[in-house]
């Protein structure tokens, strides 16, 4: 029988309504004005699904065969029988297992596969890597005005960086510098740059001061564990490693979800740099209680420094308790209490 069906040659884009009929081992394709005659080995079968067109490739040519009793004829006629995955993903309960079985490999590959790959590379990275990353990320801080000149006096600039050098190891992978920057954008804070400089800003000085304005020994030995934090995120590479980690999962966001959006590419990447980032700072809280106890001091003087930070942001101690449970697991730094705890439970 004749089936009715639309025929593209390949060269343009005009439809041409034509005829199809199997016979003597050939796909027929007629027309006024033209016949064609396919070997039904070279003709090109695309999955068919269920209420859609039939798509026949013929070389440079393509036909589409609509959805009616003409399309199945040709399938029979085409000696066509279903895949064993064609018959599996027809059956929901088998098509469940596979969307599960796929979310786990995934997952697995998020949770375990990025990470290994990430550690794998970023061990491997030359350390002109890191100077680039903290030569661009300096300027950008600065360029965006995030970071302006100290307003503290040269004399209280000198006794902070004083503190660096008992906060290094006795041989650092690369050579640390100590920035005292006010910035009214990042407060009381202190962060690490790959190429090793550390930035610790006025209000995060400010915060060590007695009463009296003055930075005791109390206040020098906070100040040395907030230091000795930083300098563990440089000699571990952290920054490399979870620039790394989120290049590699940005990457495969993007290959799974293509153009679909920027948000689809990106999200997993955020989450699990979230998640990366939790056992960083965990690690590096590590590296300052060794750095304090190098000095004689105990682990409680961080703890006393988180809940000075803590207590300079009361608009985040208004937030319900279960709130403040779930951004904790969604967090670029663990809990601060729990931080403070362990150190705590450290320090006895």
């Amino acid at each position: 029988m004749m089936i009715a069906a639309h025929f593209f040659d390949g060269h343009d884009a005009r439809l041409q309504p034509v005829g199809l009929d199997v016979r003597d081992g050939h796909l027929h394709v007629d027309a006024p004005g033209f016949e064609r005659s396919y070997l039904l080995g070279d003709v090109a079968l695309a999955e068919p699904f269920d209420q859609a067109p039939l798509v026949l490739r013929l070389g440079d040519a393509t036909c589409e065969v609509p959805y009616g009793p003409g399309r199945q004829a040709l399938l029979a006629a085409l000696g066509y029988r279903k895949s064993a995955v064609e018959r599996w993903q027809a059956r929901w309960p088998a098509a469940l297992a596979a969307l599960v079985l796929l979310l786990a490999l995934l997952g697995a590959g998020f949770v375990w596969g990025v990470p290994a790959a990430a550690e794998f590379i970023a061990a491997r990275l030359p350390a002109s890597v890191d100077t680039k990353l903290g030569q661009a990320a300096l300027a950008g801080l600065e360029a965006q005005g995030m970071l302006a000149p100290s307003r503290l006096s040269d004399d209280r600039i000198a006794d902070v960086e004083a503190l660096l050098p008992r906060a290094l190891p006795a041989r650092s992978r690369v050579p640390v510098r100590l920035l005292v920057r006010s910035s009214d954008t990042l407060g009381a804070n202190a962060l690490a740059l790959p190429d090793g400089t550390i930035i610790v800003t006025d209000a995060m000085v400010r915060l060590a001061l007695d009463d009296d304005n003055e930075l005791d020994d109390d206040g020098k030995a906070a100040l040395l564990g907030v230091i000795g934090h930083e300098v563990g995120h440089i000699e571990r590479r952290h920054a490399t490693r979870a620039m790394t980690g989120s290049s590699l999962t940005a990457a495969m966001s993007a290959t799974l979800f293509g153009d679909f959006s920027a948000v689809a590419a990106g999200l997993p990447a955020v989450l699990t740099q979230m998640r990366y980032s939790r056992s960083m700072e965990l690690e590096a809280d590590d590296d300052a209680v060794a750095v304090l106890r190098r000095n004689g001091l105990e682990p409680d003087v961080l703890a006393d420094a988180l809940e000075a930070l803590e207590r300079a942001r009361p608009g985040e101690d208004k937030l319900p308790r279960w709130l403040k449970k779930s951004m904790s697991y969604l967090s670029t730094h663990p809990d601060t209490v729990e931080r403070i705890a362990r150190l705590r439970k450290t320090a006895r």
